[in-house]
């Protein structure tokens, strides 16, 4: 078989890989390397080997309700996943996890979703001012979460309390780019990852200050608890114009800067652009066979959709803002990739259109479609993730003394990124599971998701 280690090594044909336990033993010519008499044997004639698949943004992984959705993961390649929105207490929740008799991919917790007053998402932990802000970052820490999550309408003063005590308690922090802030300032306070992109096209417009000094404004027209309909729709109409505005006035040189900012900072990108075409509107397609593993709770927030609940007009309005957008984000993760800032692959499971494990090989086709080589974009989900964890050193690429977490691959993914879905066996922790095995678990989460309401 082929060995892609996802090192800039480039593909090694006829080679062995031995494993012992949950650890790679040897690799090498398939000639030269001797298999011990007891070896399990799959014979990986004229196909190809890769890392484990990380999904670097997914939701829903530590929710009871969608034990169906690590049963996908693993189906399709995906070894462990980044939990953007984790438990209040993620010590609990792993030791509740131990007892799952089913297979299960690696999951790197997060914090729950720490944001401002009147946050996007009501079960946040809501921060005020800098005390909490410090606060939250020392209970997350001790209750056991790999990383804390920031959101969008944090206060200035609030988002930089919790740079700095993440940075003294060395707890990484990533997430969205508040509001507040811009992606400069992110980068420079610490924030390991930025999800989305968020305000890095405001980042590389030559006139990020004033679009974001209107753009808060209207925010706060918008939100007011006072406001009236009119006074919404009227500020709803310039926040459009102001998002178009920043691709309108995109700056090569301004855009180099932040990109240079970005690479020295080590700010990583994860830009979710299975989640970014998603909200383009597109209606779901009744015939994909995906639908059918989703349960009915998350088919119906899928059927609804992303503006379900707006009226055509500005509905309209929405949807061409977000092509725009789309465009504009394939554009920069290009120029960003050539520019050397580190990319990682997450599609945002569960939104609507984001399928927990088949979606990371939409995203791996999306990050080639920016111009990432199909080497590249597999790095992204591989080694980078290893590399942003600080796991390198034992997850992430082919190398004895590593994780044996494999996915053999009939066809060749640095011809055709598309061929990552052609899995003919996946090793987790040293443990094979041949392609009936994972036909068995796509039937079990299928059945599961058919009983949940």
């Amino acid at each position: 078989m082929t060995v892609i280690d996802a090192s800039d090594r480039g593909p090694e044909p006829n080679m062995t890989v031995i494993v012992d336990g949950d650890r790679i033993v040897a690799i090498g010519p398939w000639r030269k390397t001797h298999i011990p008499g007891k070896a399990v044997v799959v014979d990986g004639t004229g196909k190809f080997l890769i890392p484990g698949l990380w999904d670097m943004h997914v939701h829903g992984a530590s929710d009871a309700r969608a034990p169906w959705s690590h049963l996908l993961f693993l189906a399709n390649g995906v070894v462990g996943v980044r939990d953007m929105s984790g438990p209040p207490d993620a010590h609990a929740w792993r030791a509740m996890q131990a007892s799952n008799q089913d297979p299960s991919p690696t999951v790197y917790l997060g914090s729950p979703i720490i944001d401002g007053p009147n946050p996007v998402w009501p079960e946040s932990i809501v921060v005020t001012d800098e005390a909490q802000g410090r606060e939250v970052v020392e209970q997350q820490r001790a209750r056991g979460a790999d990383f804390i999550k920031v959101y969008s309408r944090l206060s200035r003063s609030a988002y930089f309390a919790i740079a700095d005590e993440a940075n003294k308690c060395g707890i990484p922090f990533a997430g969205h780019v508040p509001e507040s802030v811009t992606a400069a300032e992110a980068s420079d306070a610490g924030q390991k990852s930025i999800e989305h992109l968020t305000r890095v096209a405001e980042g590389c417009s030559k006139e990020e200050k004033s679009i974001a000094s209107e753009m808060q404004r209207q925010e706060a027209l918008f939100r007011a608890a006072d406001a009236t309909m009119a006074q919404k729709i009227g500020s709803g109409k310039s926040i459009i114009r102001l998002n178009m505005d920043v691709v309108e006035t995109f700056d090569e040189a301004t855009a180099q800067s932040l990109f240079a900012l970005f690479l020295k900072n080590r700010t990583w990108q994860c830009p979710t652009l299975t989640l970014l075409r998603a909200q383009i509107d597109d209606p779901l397609l009744a015939n994909d066979p995906r639908l059918k593993y989703l349960s009915r709770e998350v088919r119906a927030k899928w059927d609804a959709g992303y503006y379900g609940n707006v009226p055509p007009e500005p509905r309209a309005a929405i949807v061409k803002l977000s092509r725009l957008q789309f465009n504009e984000s394939v554009r920069l993760v290009g120029l960003m990739y050539r520019a050397g800032v580190p990319i990682l692959a997450g599609t945002d499971t569960m939104n609507p259109q984001c399928f927990p494990g088949f979606g990371i090989h939409d995203e791996l086709a999306l990050l080639v479609d920016a111009g990432l080589s199909p080497l590249a974009a597999l790095q992204a989900a591989t080694r980078n993730a290893a590399e942003f964890m600080g796991q390198l050193g034992r997850r992430g690429t082919i190398e004895v003394g590593k994780t044996a977490d494999l996915v053999l691959l009939d066809k060749d993914p640095l011809a055709d990124i598309h061929n990552t879905r052609s899995i003919h066996a996946v090793v987790l922790g040293g443990k094979l599971y041949r392609r009936a095995a994972l036909d068995a678990m796509l039937a079990k989460a299928q059945t599961l998701a058919s009983g949940q309401q």
